[in-house]
């Protein structure tokens, strides 16, 4: 079982990188109502997921239940340059 850990991101700051080496990422959790503006979820320079605009906080999205996504780069939150809101990303190491 994977040891998940949660990292709180503030769309509001151009680019977050999560965690500089593979990971693999369950999903996130809106911590506070998000803009009008969609949120990218890279792995390196591909995106992986969008964020969609004005979720509301309290939203759940899971990605793939205990196993995740495979991200084989990083892991970057590159939000709208004037997104707001923030996010949990709950993601894990990637062992190789």
């Amino acid at each position: 079982m994977a040891n998940w850990k949660p990292t709180k991101v503030d769309l509001a700051t151009d680019l977050t990188t999560v965690f500089n080496s593979p990971t693999i990422v369950r999903g996130f959790y809106v911590n506070t109502v998000l803009s009008a503006h969609t949120v990218n979820i890279n792995n390196g320079s591909d995106t992986v997921f969008i964020i969609p605009v004005s979720l509301a906080a309290g939203t759940v999205v899971d990605f793939a239940g205990e196993q995740g996504v495979l991200f084989d780069v990083n892991l970057i939150i590159d939000p709208d340059n004037s997104s707001t809101g923030s996010i949990t990303i709950l993601y894990t190491e990637r062992v190789q």
